[in-house]
């Protein structure tokens, strides 16, 4: 295994740990709403995760893949702190459920742009 590969898996399982702990600050009222909350948020990652694994176990991820799902991540967990502890008003909320949507508009956009950059400015 490439050791971007394992920098890569391992921030995505970070972000998810760090997204399931910013459900907690959250405070949802019962269980059922904290395993929801969780799902939906974590939805992201957990296609990244699987995704880079497959294509991993398949031997055909390149490092855009890796280099995107890292980006991708660190955007979630920087809009979700900017979300929930520095900007905290009542639209928040709406913001938090739209949080799994802008990450994955912007794993779409991001994997050919990556691919693109590789492709011609890294030969």
């Amino acid at each position: 295994m490439k050791w971007i590969g394992t920098f890569s898996l391992l921030a995505v399982a970070a972000a998810t740990c760090t997204t399931v702990l910013f459900v907690s600050a959250l405070k949802p009222t019962s269980i059922g709403a904290f395993v929801c909350f969780s799902a939906w948020l974590i939805s992201p990652y957990a296609f990244m995760f699987a995704t880079l694994f497959f294509l991993q176990r398949k031997g055909t991820a390149s490092n855009h893949w890796y280099v995107v799902a890292v980006i991708v991540s660190i955007g979630g967990i920087l809009f979700l702190t900017d979300v929930i502890f520095w900007h905290a008003d009542p639209q928040g909320a709406i913001a938090v459920l739209m949080a799994p949507l802008l990450q994955g508009a912007a794993l779409i956009l991001s994997i050919p742009i990556a691919w693109w950059i590789r492709k011609n400015v890294c030969t």
